[in-house]
């Protein structure tokens, strides 16, 4: 059976059948967007799929041209088994499959598709998608290249992001609305920072890796910690480098990790500031205490208790207030 879709109900029905779905998830696609996961039901991530394969064209040329962006290869990577995640340069075309469903559309993997894009698609279900599974595995997955480092990619990516080209993008009107996904699903770190990263080693790091000036930096964490962290994932950040005075807190948005070799630790990442706080030394170590959270430098996942104890406290006091630019 074939149902024709177009636009908004191409949306739809990935929604639909990504929440359904409990064992498949099959794509290929040429383009590959940022969030473009979140065209997905979030349900993909807490229905545990046995057999989920992607593949996308991951090389200099569509990374540089913004078709695929390599961090979104990672959030695939981190949430799913790297081995799932491949690179497939001559397909142009887009598939998705799910159990016993196969889309056949236009529409690449990126949200400006689904939101934006007049496209359409078949959905075909029954003996229709045995055929397209077997063209899946033998005609694109036995002949796609495993995800080697990202890093190369990355840091081309951070470049043409950071042209004036890239900064005016003209918005175009929205004919589909994409769900933001929720932190439901996204660890919650308290991460105590010991000393102050030196200019000279943040300016080391940017370099290297291309990460743009808006990001901050924080240095020579645990390699658990490095290995475990993914994008996207919140951490509060103390400020243990003073010894006197409030302790500063950050809520943050982890943007990316890389390995550089400095003088203050070789792993690092790298985040966004969504919240700061400023709270007594005394009402932050006996939150620690309670919290059952080490002293010194502790990195760890707060699980549900020590979240709400963390979150509570902090909103109850001032938001610590940014400066104000001088004119």
């Amino acid at each position: 059976m074939a149902r024709f879709l177009s636009c908004s109900q191409l949306y739809e029905a990935i929604q639909q059948k990504s929440s359904e779905a409990k064992e498949v998830l099959w794509v290929c696609s040429s383009h590959l967007g940022v969030d473009a996961h979140e065209v997905f039901s979030q349900e993909i991530l807490r229905n545990s799929l046995s057999d989920v394969r992607f593949a996308f064209r991951l090389n200099d040329a569509g990374v540089r041209g913004g078709e695929v962006d390599p961090y979104e290869v990672q959030f695939f990577i981190e949430h799913f088994k790297g081995s799932c995640i491949k690179s497939h340069d001559n397909f142009d075309g887009n598939i998705y499959i799910f159990d016993g469903s196969a889309l056949l559309t236009s529409s690449g993997l990126t949200k400006t598709a689904f939101e934006s894009s007049v496209e359409i698609g078949v959905m075909l279900e029954g003996q229709e998608v045995d055929e397209v599974k077997r063209f899946f595995e033998h005609d694109l997955w036995q002949t796609a290249k495993p995800i080697g480092d990202l890093g190369k990619f990355k840091r081309i990516w951070n470049t043409v992001q950071k042209s004036p080209k890239n900064a005016n993008l003209r918005r175009v009107k929205l004919r589909t609305e994409i769900k933001h996904w929720t932190d439901d699903y996204v660890d919650k770190w308290y991460i105590g920072v010991p000393f102050r990263m030196s200019g000279k080693t943040e300016r080391k790091i940017k370099k290297e890796t291309s990460w743009g000036t808006k990001l901050s930096v924080v240095g020579d964490i645990g390699y658990q910690t490095f290995k475990q962290i993914k994008l996207g994932d919140l951490a509060y950040l103390a400020d243990l480098s003073k010894k006197s005075g409030k302790i500063e807190i950050k809520l943050a948005r982890i943007f990316d990790k890389s390995r550089v070799e400095t003088d203050q630790g070789d792993l690092h990442l790298a985040y966004e500031t969504e919240n700061g706080y400023l709270l007594e030394r005394e009402k932050f170590y006996e939150m620690l205490k309670e919290t059952g959270i080490g002293s010194k430098n502790s990195e760890t996942i707060l699980n549900d208790t020590q979240l709400k104890h963390v979150s509570t406290l902090l909103s109850s006091i001032k938001r610590k207030r940014k400066r104000s630019a001088k004119p």
